[in-house]
């Protein structure tokens, strides 16, 4: 079945006959039956037009965007008793039947916890609502339970006995803030009910002519393959669509931008030729930390920084050569040309467990486990990272990281930046730049940020380097040069989707999930 727009306006048509040819054959029945009645409810109109009551409301609600109809909605409240209100409308209510027994004089409160019925719900009420006082195990009115000459939940409950069901609006303000008491007493059951109304308006009234008029003419809403082979269209009229008309807002459902953005990253690297590294959450310090030229006492380890394991405490180290190469680099520097860093390095710390701090635990990893006849290789990861951050607008306890290495002869620093520059251009940054940074297991290395127009400052992204011999030749068994990065992309998207603050990216909030843009590749 096609729908085909004849024609369409960008100003809305205010003349009768324009408007007549651009109402629904729904529309048309609901306009032409509201000639006589002037208004009616969409019940009367389902009842007398042949419609069902939805079709009568999106009809009329259609109608109304044209100015043929005003449509209307009102919310109506009733009560009714519950059967425990019923049974207090018939003999009425505990404390009110105790205040009628006291206005005779004080009663001893263990007798008429013998004979009284709903004594305790009874003296619970006239105390709250300040009837009576209790002294010494004997029960008497106060000047306001003595002086009551109306009382009120009584005779509303009598009122709601005597109908089934009662409309809110004939309460006072006051007797409504009583039967709201009632209600949470659950004496007394509120329900609503919504009327729906459609009035023709003066504009309508001058449409009705020019419908009556066409009233033997077929008007073609749809145009069906059955209607071109018959050639039925030759003798109809086919309705006009005004494409200035207010449309409803639609939210399909969709993944989440984070999700579609790790999709996109995914296979940006991989069209660049690189294969993907995977990992655990928990990893051992010796791949988070010492396997990377570390110390074993820099700060960066230290619980400030460092999610550490209670259980389990330690794991179980690698191949013990690799383990012996790493020792001994970090203590004198092994055969790598460097002096270590002079200290007597501990297999229990580098055993300790860890939530991973950031993915270049996997780049070591994937060197640890690369041949000569391997290289050159091109690697990538993509994956959440822990770290004892202090949270604040930019900062989260965990995030997303996407690392990467390059292996093989020949790789240059140069090589690097071309790499991330298309990196950061793929991920829609426009102003960002390079710097000389320090990390202590890559040389030289350099810092990326991106310019934060709302904030006016540059805001730090990731770090980036070539790998020393320390990080390399203890794992891989040669000194080759390796490009190394670590971007995180939470502060890109910050700024793609306009967010302030970085725990907004992960709230599921579902005015910005559907406000948000599908993530364009």
């Amino acid at each position: 079945m096609i729908l085909v727009p004849l024609w369409g306006r960008l100003v809305r048509p205010m003349n009768p006959k324009e408007v007549a040819m651009q109402l629904h054959e729904n529309e048309r029945k609901v306009l032409l039956e509201l000639k006589e009645r002037g208004t009616a409810t969409t019940e009367k109109l389902a009842l007398h037009t042949g419609l069902s009551r939805d079709a009568v409301e999106k009809a009329s609600g259609w109608a109304e965007t044209k100015g043929v109809v005003s449509f209307k909605e009102k919310v109506s409240q009733f009560f009714t008793l519950t059967e425990e209100g019923n049974k207090y409308a018939k003999k009425g209510l505990p404390e009110v039947n105790l205040r009628n027994l006291l206005v005779h004089g004080a009663q001893e409160i263990g007798s008429l916890k013998k004979t009284f019925e709903g004594i305790n719900i009874a003296l619970a009420w006239s105390r709250r609502n300040g009837w009576a006082n209790i002294d010494k195990g004997r029960i008497e009115l106060t000047e306001k339970g003595r002086d009551i000459t109306d009382l009120v939940e009584d005779r509303l409950l009598k009122t709601l006995y005597k109908s089934e069901s009662v409309e809110g609006s004939v309460f006072t303000d006051t007797e409504r803030d009583i039967i709201e008491q009632l209600i949470k007493r659950k004496l007394v059951i509120k329900s609503e009910h919504m009327d729906k109304s459609v009035a023709i308006t003066k504009f309508g009234k001058e449409v009705i002519p020019e419908l009556e008029s066409t009233k033997g003419v077929r008007i073609i809403t749809q145009l069906t393959p059955e209607m071109l082979a018959n050639k039925e269209w030759k003798n109809a009229v086919f309705q006009r669509y005004d494409v200035s008309l207010p449309a409803p807002s639609v939210t399909p459902g969709k993944r989440h931008f984070i999700s579609q953005i790790i999709d996109y990253i995914r296979r940006f690297w991989v069209e660049l030729g690189f294969k993907e590294m995977t990992g655990d959450y928990l990893e051992l310090s010796f791949w988070n930390f010492d396997a990377l030229y570390q110390p074993q006492d820099h700060p960066a380890r230290d619980l400030a920084d460092t999610f550490y394991m209670k259980t389990p405490y330690k794991g179980h180290l690698p191949d013990p050569k690799m383990v012996e190469q790493v020792k001994l680099t970090h203590e004198n520097g092994w055969t790598t040309g460097s002096k270590g860093w002079q200290y007597k390095w501990d297999p229990e710390v580098a055993a300790r467990n860890c939530l991973r701090t950031h993915g270049t635990g996997m780049s070591v990893n994937q060197i640890a486990k690369l041949k000569p006849e391997d290289l050159p290789g091109k690697f990538f990861s993509v994956g959440r990272v822990f770290r004892n951050e202090t949270i604040d607008w930019n900062h989260l306890a965990e995030f997303y990281q996407t690392d990467g290495i390059v292996v093989g002869e020949g790789v240059t620093f140069r090589d690097m930046k071309g790499y991330l520059k298309a990196y950061m251009e793929g991920l829609g940054v426009k102003k960002f730049r390079f710097r000389p940074g320090y990390f202590p297991y890559t040389e030289m290395s350099m810092e990326a940020e991106v310019w934060n127009e709302e904030r006016g400052i540059w805001n730090e992204l990731f770090g980036a380097g070539m790998f020393r011999p320390e990080v390399v030749k203890p794992l891989l068994g040669l000194d080759v040069p390796v490009l190394a990065w670590g971007p995180g992309f939470d502060r890109l998207v910050m700024q793609s989707y306009k967010v302030n603050t970085i725990k907004e990216l992960y709230s599921n909030d579902i005015g910005l999930l559907r406000r948000a843009k599908l993530w364009m590749e």
